[in-house]
């Protein structure tokens, strides 16, 4: 469903409403696929940032506000602090965070700033209102659960890949062979193990998850530390997931030194509370990151929000979906590089 840009005038009345204070000036900040955003300049007091959320049948207010609520009352103060919401009007007002985008100066500390925030947030596992909070947007608890994701994704693209033969071929000459690869190589290490892999992760070893998480989400204050954004995804999944996620991230492009260091850090964190962990990654890392090479080719279905984003771009749309073909090609190659028994023979 589309919806209207909050106005000018729009953002300036709820956000002096939600703010019980007068507002000076309402500035549009960002306008991103998911939803906008404006930095309300206050009579009095800090900028505050006023968010609007898509009509999408989806709570992505209702979700991110919880989570912002429960990680400021828990002491964190890399994420903005929630002020007031307006379900009504699919709004809501933070703390506003002054910074640039992330991505556009990437530091060599930028794997240890993105662990170490995913490694305090575990330590919040047990905290008042933690098991209350929802589970992850499209969060995988066991190998046969990514299995499906996969293949739903899979199937999504086949039926609007008639008119797309680099699509088509991309998908039936690289990826899908690679992942039927893996797929069986995890199946046949669960069995090995005696693993079931229908059996959901238990509860004790799941993890608090952005679920959308890296430098495409965070902004870069000048003395080069960061601070985290979006977390309309925020919940509980399977940690190899988050770890996962992360690192193969198209939006954070991280170099394979660094999303290496990532991963070690993080593989360290996880395995010392689940002897299970670095097998189950070993495994699953190469499905998740098929996952996210179909995720970046949603722009291909008709009805995606990704497609709407970049026809809103402008120029030529054909010319749009072949860069983004060719940066699932290049993820495709991460994973293969990374275990190359997926390269079929």
């Amino acid at each position: 469903m589309s919806e209207p840009d909050l106005s000018a005038p729009d953002a300036l009345a709820i956000g002096s409403r939600l703010a019980g204070a007068r507002v000076a000036a309402a500035q549009p900040a960002r306008a991103g696929g998911n939803n906008r955003v404006f930095r309300l300049e206050m009579a009095e007091g800090p900028p505050l940032a006023l968010k609007q959320y898509p009509f999408d049948g989806r709570d992505r207010l209702g979700q991110e506000y919880a989570a912002l609520s429960f990680l400021s009352r828990h002491g964190i103060t890399s994420t903005p602090r929630p002020i007031a919401k307006d379900a009504d009007a699919f709004c809501a007002l933070y703390q506003w965070f002054d910074g640039d985008s992330a991505v556009l100066r990437p530091q060599d500390d930028d794997p240890d700033q993105l662990a170490d925030f995913l490694i305090a947030l575990q330590k919040l596992r047990d905290a008042e209102g933690a098991q209350t909070l929802r589970n992850a947007s499209a969060s995988i608890f066991s190998p046969e659960e990514a299995v499906a994701q996969y293949e739903q994704r899979l199937d999504g693209l086949r039926r609007a890949s008639d008119d797309h033969p680099d699509l088509c071929a991309f998908m039936d000459d690289c990826l899908v062979p690679s992942t039927t690869i893996a797929i069986r190589q995890l199946y046949r290490r669960y069995a090995e193990l005696g693993w079931d892999p229908a059996a959901d992760i238990v509860p004790a070893y799941r993890a608090l998850s952005p679920s959308d998480f890296g430098l495409h989400n965070a902004l870069r204050t000048a003395d080069g530390r960061l601070r985290f954004i979006d977390f309309e995804y925020f919940g509980w999944d399977d940690p190899v997931k988050l770890v996962s996620d992360t690192a193969l991230h198209p939006g954070s492009d991280l170099p394979e030194a660094q999303a290496n260091r990532l991963t070690e850090r993080l593989t360290q964190a996880f395995a010392a509370r689940d002897d299970a962990f670095a097998i189950r990654l070993d495994v699953l890392y190469p499905l998740f990151g098929a996952i996210w090479c179909l995720i970046v080719l949603n722009a291909y279905l008709p009805e995606s929000r990704s497609r709407r984003a970049l026809a809103a771009q402008g120029g030529d749309l054909s010319v749009r979906l072949a860069g983004q073909l060719d940066k699932a090609r290049r993820l495709h190659q991460t994973i293969c590089q990374r275990d190359p028994d997926l390269t079929p023979r």
